[in-house]
């Protein structure tokens, strides 16, 4: 039924609010009660005191003038005095006479005060009131010879009780409405955060990514915000790269498709020219050749992609080692060499950098597509070159590969590194590329935390850069 926290804490105070104010009340009546008694029996026993001081001295005998002063001070005393002889026998009586001669003998009060000690009681009298009792023992010469007893009915203090709980009463409903309204007021206050919490969840929960709150209230409700707009971060950016891997794969997809209608169509196309028989002795060795060229082609396309994907799903188990980028570059180049000689191109290493740590492979790799993509867009005769740096912080080691091309046109430098793209000088798939090269290098790079960047030189040609971290000396 209370499953809103406003409900809650709404309930929470009246139910702390009543419990306090029925328990004080409670408390202080039983209090009002105890000292307005405790002050009543103080004021008897001081007349019970008084009266057996006095009458220690001129004997608890029935002279004629006792009686009289008691019955003429009866008017004025708010409480009842009598005086008891050593049998607790009534002599004197502020009621009249019609009390004398009553025996109180049994009365407990009573009988503590014969036997020295002070007696007090409360009880109900013929009338049903309630009555407190006091008795005094009265000393002569050493011996107990009476008691002065005194009583009066607690109705005054019960009266002005009952006069308070009916003022207590209204106390309490003017209570109880101010509670009313300070508990709405004080439960709508804390529970706000908590109900635009709800609000924003909801709303995340519908798909509006961009929603935060702006955490408020309480320590604990502006953690409960705080983590909210984490969660809210954390989610938007998990939808983020789903809807980003859901494109590149779309992407993917799309274009591993299109590259492998290319060879199948031709493959298919010649296979079907052989079956029908129409072609001349001559000319089936062409097309024998085409199948297996194509076929070639896609077994180069499939090994690209297993290797894209396994570099890219990789999760830390590169065999990872000190590398000298200055040793594998050459290395890379003596691997080379027999192509470059065919190609007239000369390859040179030149500068420094530090070592870097990765696999050793890998980077090779790299550098032999970067190195073999220059040399195959360089002219006989010219020179690719790889540059060796550091950064001035020493906290990066640099490599470049750079060619005497004719350069990248700007409109393809956004895209080169995509997979199957390939630039204006590169558009016949007949040369053998997959389109995949550049796009292994970046997942190498980006796999050793490295970035590499391609831009056209002033001078003519084109510069490759990948910048990796480097080791400490």
């Amino acid at each position: 039924m209370l499953s809103s926290i406003r409900l809650r804490l709404f309930a929470a105070v009246l139910a702390v609010a009543f419990s306090s104010a029925a328990g004080l009340s409670w408390y202080f009546l039983n209090e009002l009660e105890s000292y307005g008694l405790d002050a009543l029996e103080r004021r008897l026993a001081s007349e019970a005191m008084l009266l057996a001081a006095a009458l220690g001295e001129r004997g608890v005998g029935a002279p004629a003038g006792l009686q009289t002063v008691l019955a003429e001070a009866d008017g004025r005393l708010p409480s009842r005095i009598r005086v008891l002889d050593g049998a607790g026998i009534a002599v004197a009586d502020s009621a009249g006479v019609a009390g004398l001669g009553i025996d109180y003998s049994e009365r407990s009060e009573v009988g503590e005060a014969l036997a020295g000690r002070y007696g007090a009681t409360t009880r109900t009298d013929e009338d049903e009131r309630f009555v407190m009792y006091v008795a005094y023992p009265v000393r002569a010469e050493g011996q107990i010879i009476g008691a002065a007893y005194s009583s009066v009915p607690t109705v005054s203090v019960l009266t002005a009780l009952q006069e308070y709980r009916l003022r207590l009463a209204w106390a309490l409903g003017a209570f109880f409405v101010v509670t009313l309204v300070i508990a709405e007021l004080l439960s709508r206050w804390l529970a706000s955060p908590l109900r635009r919490l709800e609000t924003s969840a909801a709303a995340l929960a519908e798909g509006d990514l961009s929603i935060r709150v702006e955490p408020s209230g309480s320590r604990e409700t502006r953690a409960v915000g705080e983590a909210f707009n984490t969660m809210a971060d954390a989610v938007e950016r998990v939808i983020s790269e789903l809807k980003n891997e859901e494109q590149r794969t779309s992407r993917f997809v799309s274009d591993v498709s299109h590259e492998l209608r290319t060879p199948l169509t031709a493959i298919r196309g010649a296979a079907e020219t052989l079956l029908d028989g129409e072609v001349d002795p001559e000319h089936e060795e062409r097309f024998l050749a085409t199948i297996v060229g194509e076929s070639e082609r896609l077994g180069r396309l499939a090994t690209d992609l297993m290797a894209l994907q396994r570099i890219e799903g990789a999760t830390g188990e590169l065999p990872l080692s000190r590398i000298d980028l200055g040793e594998v570059a050459r290395r890379a180049i003596e691997v080379l060499g027999p192509l470059f000689e065919e190609r007239g191109v000369h390859v040179e290493v030149t500068g420094e950098a530090p070592a870097v740590l990765g696999d050793r492979d890998r980077i090779q790799q790299v550098i032999a597509n970067l190195v073999d993509n220059a040399s195959r867009v360089s002219d006989p005769g010219t020179v690719v070159r790889i540059e060796l740096a550091a950064s001035e912080d020493g906290r990066t080691a640099t490599l470049s590969v750079l060619d005497e091309g004719p350069g990248v046109s700007e409109e393809d430098l956004p895209r080169l590194f995509d997979r199957f793209y390939r630039t204006e000088l590169s558009r016949d798939r007949a040369s053998g590329g997959s389109g995949l090269g550049l796009a292994i290098v970046k997942a190498i790079v980006t796999a050793h935390a490295g970035d590499i960047s391609a831009t056209n030189r002033p001078e003519g040609g084109a510069r490759f850069t990948i910048t990796l971290p480097a080791l400490p000396e």
